[in-house]
């Protein structure tokens, strides 16, 4: 290999790391938890503010706590407590899921509209 396609190999890596960067540190997305109870959403939540709901689920309330964009289930009523086990949550794939309950909460992100289409 010569000197001259070192060079472009280095330069094509740079453009493409350059090129990468903005998707990895964008943060224009609006992130918030849906909560939903007998598969209807009954509460919309806002996670960029720390606060703590209620919601009324089918053995009894479910505590829905916000924490530094997290969520987590602090207290329901249900035999094993599996979903205040879970902790916080941040991340879309992983839902909380209360079966007895029949309550689920997921993290949901809303990209934010960068372009207008007339």
């Amino acid at each position: 290999m010569k000197k001259a396609d070192k060079i472009l190999i280095v330069c094509i890596m740079i453009v493409a790391v350059v090129l990468c960067v903005p998707l990895f540190f964008s943060k224009n997305e609006n992130v918030y938890a849906s909560v939903y109870v007998k598969e209807k959403q009954v509460l919309r939540i806002d996670l960029s503010k720390d606060k703590t709901y209620v919601v009324n689920g089918k053995l009894g309330k479910v505590h829905i706590k916000v924490k530094q964009k997290k969520v987590r289930v602090t207290q329901e009523k249900s035999p094993h407590h599996y979903c205040s086990k879970q902790g916080y949550v941040s991340d879309a794939n992983v839902p909380i899921v209360c079966l007895p309950n029949e309550t689920v909460v997921k993290i949901e992100k809303e990209a934010s509209q960068d372009t207008v289409i007339q």
